[in-house]
């Protein structure tokens, strides 16, 4: 029978292990004694021991003392409440430690973090153990980088003694602590990697590794700047293919002539660029059943049949028209490897940068987000002016949004900031000066699908996942100096049943939008404060039928396209409808028809809505293309390679009213066809998805970015009169 004790005595490994000789022990088992007490000064003498057995004891803590051999330690099923201990363990390779009420993931964690000899933790691998290290390190190593760099750097140089070396590190450690950065650090874990990164970023200096050119990770300003000066000699190379297509007088074809010489590595086209979760619905399992024609579908009786018949082009109404535009440039600029020949990574946004001086305006900057990578791109030179790649392999960025906000530091200066997600499910915010990614906003499980900033709030964002959740945000403002920023998540929507794929604040109304998987809906966002967290609306938007009879059926519509206009105008598009309806949200709530004022929950209003225009599309069965616009044009591409352009200018400044013509694109650019140059192994694919589309405020440029790893730029064409305007 077991003695019960208190306290770990030498007669009582005499009685267990039949010797005294603590210094040639191997292995003590002492599981259930009751044990209270480890005394150090026994510990401490055993030289050669390798495995420690005092499981279901009634320990507190594990004395503070250095066994260089042991190998295996189980003090499961105790009341240990701290894991510092193991940085004493030099050769740990297995801790069991379950069983201890105290003990959370954070203490495992630390535990990896403290004893890097560790492989296993009750039992288990710690593949996911150091996949959270990774992530925390990602987190905190631009903004230790930048505070270093600002702040430290200047004290190490190449030829300091190691001596001189540990004090400036230390110097450095003991600054980081008293700072606002440690100080929003959320956990012990997240300190001991702030103190470790600080040692990185130290060593990486002192050895002359940290700015050298072939450096993937983005840079701060500073680094950045310092990089250029260790580069001045060094000829520049590309990290993107271009070209410049032309088209030819008839309009009807076009093609790409003499583009110059593509020098890019070679690398195998990546195979992650687009994940099972975000396939489309061609390439999923299900994709003979979305093939179907629009004759076998069959609708809602809320649905508003607005055409019963196969409309011919005779039929359709024209708008005003639009200037005509040449394609002027084409980027593969987010090849996997830099891989030329890489045509399955997809573009999946662009957008203009706004004008800092006004950012209902927009520069010529185009902002692209397509794979691990995203690109700032001079649309007047065709040049990739900054690109950032994520350090995480699995990451594919789907969405991005820009805002402009006044620093703190002076309400006069204003910059401008870039928030992206996709995969990974985190929100990453990025400076355009140099393309640094300095803050990341975790809250959400699953991807991200879309971001929009409040037009009124400019750090406020909305943030829609897979996860059923939209998340409101508030980024802060950051420090220029330094690039730290609060940020605080403010509250969390939740979509019925299904995941928003756009989002949309209506201001006339206070109105936010999502269109969904399944179905559109909206909360009142006139105070964010006190915004439900179950929508208010649901819309039962117009949709197109071909057959002679409306069916019954419960299937919604997926909104895969939803954007705003101006006057509080929106425009939709659901897929498989070959029409897309512009609305507005406050007439709509404020004169929808009795009839469809029912409640689908409780507390949610339905609102059928009732077109003040409907615009010719396209019949097709691909999903996740979005639409960009401007005040007055609003683009859109297709599954064809061709992008749609209508000016919706007259429409949006008129009164609403509901309205049964459709409406034919004020122009159609077509996807040019390339006759040679090194662009037509790229371009010759049977099917070119453009994803997205953008237009810029002035209606210069129009962009797109494609399934086939491509950014298309369109450039309006001017007689030569208007161009020498412009000179002038």
């Amino acid at each position: 029978m077991k003695q019960d004790t208190k306290t770990l005595t030498v007669n009582l490994i005499c009685q267990v292990e039949g010797s005294q000789r603590l210094h040639s022990l191997r292995a003590l088992m002492l599981s259930d004694y009751g044990l209270k007490d480890l005394p150090a000064d026994i510990l401490k003498h055993m030289k050669s021991i390798k495995t420690l057995d005092f499981s279901r004891n009634n320990l507190t803590t594990f004395p503070e003392v250095t066994l260089k051999t042991l190998e295996t330690l189980d003090i499961s099923e105790n009341n240990i409440d701290s894991i510092d201990f193991v940085k004493n363990l030099p050769n740990l390779k297995q801790l069991m430690v379950e069983g201890n009420p105290n003990i959370q993931t954070s203490h495992k964690i630390e535990a990896v973090l403290k004893c890097p000899s560790l492989m296993k933790i009750d039992g288990d691998d710690l593949d996911s153990i150091h996949r959270q290290i990774q992530h925390i390190k990602e987190k905190w190593k631009l903004q230790v980088q930048a505070k270093f760099e600002v702040l430290y750097e200047d004290r190490f140089t190449e030829d300091m003694s190691e001596e001189e070396f540990q004090k400036a590190v230390s110097e450095f450690k003991a600054i980081v602590r008293s700072d606002d950065l440690f100080a929003s650090a959320n956990s012990e874990t997240e300190k001991i990697i702030i103190e470790q990164l600080v040692t990185e970023v130290a060593e990486e200096v002192h050895s002359g590794r940290h700015f050298r050119s072939d450096v993937q990770t983005p840079r701060t300003p500073r680094s950045a700047r310092l990089s250029r000066k260790l580069s001045a000699t060094s000829p520049k190379t590309s990290d993107s293919s271009a070209t410049t297509p032309k088209r030819n007088k008839s309009r009807n074809h076009s093609s790409l002539l003499d583009s110059p010489t593509l020098k890019m590595p070679q690398s195998p086209i990546s195979p992650i660029s687009t994940p099972h979760n975000r396939k489309r619905r061609r390439d999923s399992d299900q994709g003979e059943l979305t093939q179907k024609s629009k004759r076998d579908r069959k609708y809602s009786p809320l649905t508003w049949m607005v055409r019963k018949n196969t409309v011919v082009d005779h039929d359709l109404i024209s708008l005003p028209s639009v200037p005509d535009y040449d394609p002027v440039y084409f980027l593969r600029c987010h090849s996997e490897g830099n891989d030329p020949s890489d045509e399955v990574t997809k573009v999946w946004r662009c957008a203009f940068e706004p004008s800092i001086e006004d950012p209902e305006k927009t520069t010529n900057m185009l902002a692209t987000c397509g794979g691990q990578t995203v690109c700032l791109i001079d649309c007047n030179t065709g040049k990739v002016m900054k690109r950032y790649k994520d350090s995480n392999k699995y990451e594919c960025f789907y969405t991005m949004a820009w805002t402009t906000v006044q620093l703190n530091n002076n309400r006069k200066e204003k910059t401008n900031l870039l928030a992206v997600a996709g995969q990974s499910a985190d929100i990453k915010l990025i400076h355009p000066s140099q393309f640094v990614m300095y803050a990341t906003l975790e809250g959400h499980r699953k991807y991200v699908s879309c971001l929009t900033f409040h037009p009124n709030h400019p750090t406020i964002l909305f943030s829609g996942s897979n996860d059923r959740k939209i998340i409101i945000w508030d980024i802060g403002i950051p420090n220029m100096r330094d690039y730290t920023v609060l940020f605080k998540k403010l509250h969390v929507l939740q979509a019925p049943d299904t995941d928003a794929l756009n989002l949309v604040l209506s201001m006339p109304s206070q109105t936010l939008l999502a269109g969904c998987e399944d179905s559109c809906f909206g909360w009142k966002a006139d105070n964010i404060n006190k915004i439900s967290r179950d929508p208010d609306y649901q819309f039962y938007l117009p949709t197109v039928s071909s057959d002679g009879e409306s069916n019954v059926s419960t299937e919604r519509e997926t909104v895969d396209g939803l954007a705003a206009l101006k006057n509080g105008y929106v425009v939709n598009k659901c897929v498989g409808d070959d029409i897309i309806s512009v609305w507005n949200v406050k007439d709509q709530l404020s004169n929808n028809d009795r009839a469809h004022k029912r409640k689908v929950k409780a507390h949610i209003r339905s609102v059928g809505v009732k077109p003040a225009a409907l615009l010719h599309y396209t019949t097709q069965d691909v999903d996740y293309i979005n639409m960009g616009t401007n005040k007055e044009m609003m683009v859109v591409g297709d599954d064809s390679g061709n992008l749609r352009l209508y000016n919706v200018n007259e429409l949006t400044n008129r009164k609403s009213k509901s309205c049964d013509d459709i409406m034919r694109p004020s122009r159609v650019l077509e996807w040019p066809e390339i006759a040679e140059g090194p662009m037509k192994q790229f371009c010759q694919k049977e099917v070119v998805i453009v994803n997205s589309a953008c237009v810029s405020h002035d209606g210069e440029y129009v962009a797109c970015g494609t399934d086939n790893n491509l950014v298309c730029v369109w450039r309006q064409i001017r007689d030569s009169s208007e161009e020498e305007m412009m000179l002038d």
